[in-house]
């Protein structure tokens, strides 16, 4: 991820409606299907630190975040200070023994253009978790919604759903959960892009605007609309595209 990324991400974290969505949606996904009181959580590529805090309400015994980049790290030691804060390379093995958490989340990471091997990621994911552990993954959807904030955050891979799931289960999850989410930005990003073609205009990494604080009124009234969505998803009604995946995987 670009550097100037990191700022922009971190002074918005707390109040974007997608990033606040996201949240609510994983957490009630995870005590759906069984995330219990005083767990041991691990987020693989933690990033600022924005979603190091989602699990409090089950008041989680040991909270990790794992991520490549230093500059990330110092931004969630500021987000979530009495956080256990690893820097690590998640392309190697991940510096913990099997059988460790109750809970991982990977938040948009395997995508990016340094992750090598998304299966070794979550063959690593799968050993570290517990015998009935539960992991929630959400990525990014559909290469034709690539767009300026892909080329900041140096996205290389947008995902479809069947073919995520498979690589799920090839790394001996049992996924208990899939869906899109954020269906209405699908037609809006396309819309964007279709007026900038017209206008001859490509995507630049400076010119970011999907991170940046928006107007608190239409700010709001996309969380509306987010959150409308996701109890369709939360009800396992098929949505058949959105802007990112989420799927819920068990160890077997």
């Amino acid at each position: 991820m670009h550097p100037e990324l990191y700022p922009q991400i971190f002074s918005v974290q707390t109040s974007h409606w997608w990033g606040r969505n996201r949240r609510e949606l994983s957490l009630d996904l995870l005590k759906r299907f069984g995330a219990r009181q005083h767990c041991h959580y691990l987020d693989i590529g933690c990033g600022t630190g924005q979603n190091l805090g989602f699990l409090d309400s089950l008041e989680p015994e040991r909270a990790v975040g794992i991520d490549v980049s230093s500059l990330a790290l110092e931004f969630a030691s500021k987000a979530r200070p009495h956080c256990e804060l690893i820097q690590a390379d998640i392309n190697g093995a991940l510096p913990f023994p099997e059988d460790t958490f109750d809970v991982e989340t990977i938040f948009g990471v395997l995508n990016h253009e340094w992750v090598e091997s998304e299966i070794a990621v979550l063959q690593e994911a799968w050993r570290v978790l517990k015998r009935g552990g539960l992991l929630l993954v959400t990525e990014p959807a559909f290469p034709a919604l690539s767009r300026a904030l892909d080329v900041a955050g140096m996205t290389k891979r947008r995902y479809r759903l069947k073919p995520f799931v498979e690589l799920l289960e090839a790394a001996k999850f049992d996924v208990l959960f899939s869906n899109y989410f954020t269906s209405f930005g699908a037609p809006i990003i396309l819309g964007t892009k279709a007026v900038k073609q017209l206008l001859r205009q490509a995507p630049c990494a400076s010119e970011v605007l999907d991170m940046r604080p928006m107007n608190a009124a239409i700010n709001a009234a996309f969380y509306g609309l987010a959150r409308m969505e996701a109890q369709l998803v939360k009800a396992s009604i098929p949505i058949p595209f959105g802007t990112t995946i989420i799927c819920v995987g068990r160890r077997r």
